[in-house]
């Protein structure tokens, strides 16, 4: 377990796929990432098949992945969706 998650934004990047993001089967998918959550809503996945992110009640998390280089990617992806957000607060 990595404790350089920053929950609020994975949280974030979750809801803007559920919002943005097109359905496939029971998960949504959006600018390479596909996000799910639990039939309770305390739990989410974020993936993009190489890491996946599990978050789950009370803040806490799991974060698998090969190399650092896919790790590395994952993250930017996210920041890249995250930054949407930004964008859009500006305007």
């Amino acid at each position: 377990m990595s404790t350089d998650i920053d929950i609020r934004q994975a949280l974030r990047v979750f809801q803007i796929i559920a919002d943005k993001g097109e359905q496939r089967g029971n998960r949504h998918y959006f600018k390479g990432i596909y996000a799910m959550s639990g039939f309770d809503g305390y739990d989410v996945e974020l993936t993009d098949e190489k890491v996946t992110l599990n978050i789950y009640f009370h803040s806490r998390f799991d974060l698998g992945y090969k190399n650092q280089i896919d790790k590395e990617a994952f993250f930017e992806k996210i920041n890249k969706i995250d930054a949407l957000r930004k964008s859009k607060d500006k305007s």
